[in-house]
């Protein structure tokens, strides 16, 4: 995990007056799957979406 907060995480926390604990966490859990070019490897939020589907259909 980098130290610097992402700078979209960092506006968000100032929005919402937050501050999360883990930056790369959140930044990854905002990152919908269509973001990107396809070229990058980019951390997305599908497999944290697919938990969240299941543990609400409990």
């Amino acid at each position: 995990m980098t130290s610097k907060t992402p700078p979209q995480v960092k506006t968000l926390e100032g929005t919402i007056n937050y501050e999360f604990k883990d930056k790369e966490l959140a930044l990854r859990a905002l990152t919908h799957s269509s973001y990107g070019d396809g070229r990058r490897a980019m951390s997305d939020n599908e497999r944290l979406e697919f938990l969240g589907d299941r543990v609400l259909g409990l």
